[in-house]
Order: C-alpha cells, then structure tokens, then sequence
C-alpha cells in the first residue's frame, strides 16, 4: 500500500473542512468526502483519511452507521492556514 503524498493530505484535509463548513461540530459521513472526488481515486481518499486520523487531524466519530468524521481542532487550524496560503503543507501545521 502507497503512502499519501502531503499534496494529496492536503487535498483531503480541505475537502473534510468544507464538507464540514469549518465547523467542529460536524459530522460528515464518508460518502460526502468522497463524493468530492473522481471515482479513481476514491481508495486513495479513504487511505489518507486513515493518515489524517492518526496525525491527529480529523476524528472518527464512532456511531453505528454510516461511520463519520470530524475536524480535529488541530485540523481545523491547520485547514484554515492552508485555504488562506499562509502554510503550503500540514506537515508545517
């Protein structure tokens, strides 16, 4: 299995923030993040979900279905940095 690239982290750290709207609160299904992507790449997106969770970026919300996820407040600041340009990876979060 290939690790997901920091471009690739970030990709997915954006789309969990807007899917979520920047909210702490949320709880957005896997469906919607992965609708935000092109059908191929769909394995990729919940590979790296699994990297952002254990960086400590994004949490899983254990209910019994569908599974959720939500920004973590690390996540949340360090999503926000990247939209405004003022870091270009989470590896600098």
């Amino acid at each position: 299995m290939a690790k997901c690239s920091i471009e690739t982290l970030n990709a997915r750290l954006v789309a969990v923030y807007n899917a979520s709207n920047g909210s702490l609160s949320a709880h957005v299904p896997l469906e919607v993040i992965l609708r935000r992507f092109p059908g191929h790449l769909r394995g990729d997106v919940r590979r790296c979900i699994k990297e952002l969770i254990k960086r400590g970026l994004l949490t899983l919300h254990p209910i019994r279905e569908p599974t959720t996820y939500q920004l973590s407040q690390r996540g949340l600041e360090c999503s926000t940095r990247l939209i405004k340009g003022e870091t270009s990876s989470i590896e600098e979060c």
